[in-house]
């Protein structure tokens, strides 16, 4: 599938020390499919190891949208995929649709895609739209989400930068409602994947689980992925428990 251009795009991931039992799993698995894209990590304490590729920023004690917005002002890249470390990928992710993603962003009025179906009910087509798996995602409801997201570095930052003083419970409606009193454009992938759960679909475009939820990890949606990503990077379940 090529290689993915890695030219003025960077992951970011926001995660809490908490979290450190999935760490080894989340970069592992980074590192083995886009193993030349640079990472930031917003964390709360330094961590030994870093991994390779990876740029750790520490944030302070404030609001989420606050310590958010201090870590991705040291973004220097023009793109970022957004997400948070318990999306984990557990296959490789179409290259070659992902280069096709950055390109549109760069050439085209579109803020942000996200990198699948998730919470929309409506698959809305928009007139020369530069590629059909593409759908546009309309100014109500729930319009912004921290689910896996190739974004317009400044069209993020405008977002945290306009939702100060806010929690990261909160942070979905918050910009949620600023976003849909912009003239932002965002889309989402979608490609007939099978749906996942209640609200989401897979993803072949790059093929991850929300495989925690409330502390716990979701076997009842991922048990097959999680059990091969547990043995490989030697997991134990039962400390987190399961759902």
């Amino acid at each position: 599938m090529g290689d993915f251009n890695i030219k003025d795009t960077a992951i970011i991931c926001y995660s809490h020390s908490s979290y450190n039992d999935v760490w080894d799993m989340f970069f592992g698995q980074l590192n083995k499919f886009l193993p030349n894209l640079k990472k930031y990590f917003f964390i709360d304490k330094p961590i030994k190891n870093p991994p390779p590729n990876t740029n750790v920023i520490i944030y302070d004690d404030l609001p989420f949208s606050n310590k958010f917005l201090n870590c991705l002002n040291q973004v220097e890249e023009k793109f970022c995929i957004y997400h948070q470390e318990d999306m984990v990928l557990y296959d490789s992710p179409n290259l070659n649709h992902l280069n096709q993603l950055v390109t549109i962003l760069n050439e085209y009025n579109i803020d942000y895609i996200k990198l699948l179906k998730g919470g929309h009910t409506n698959d809305i087509k928009l007139d020369n739209t530069p590629l059909d798996k593409l759908y546009y995602i309309p100014h109500t409801g729930l319009s912004y989400a921290n689910q896996p997201t190739i974004w317009k570095t400044n069209a993020l930052k405008q977002i945290f930068k306009n939702t100060s003083n806010t929690d990261i419970r909160e942070f979905e409606t918050k910009a949620s409602n600023y976003l849909n009193n912009t003239d932002m454009v965002g889309m989402y992938w979608y490609n007939n994947e099978d749906k996942r759960g209640i609200f989401h679909y897979n993803s072949s475009i790059y093929p991850h689980g929300n495989f925690i939820s409330k502390g716990k990890w979701v076997y009842s949606e991922y048990e097959n992925e999680l059990k091969t990503l547990h043995d490989q990077y030697k997991i134990d379940k039962n400390k987190r428990g399961i759902v």
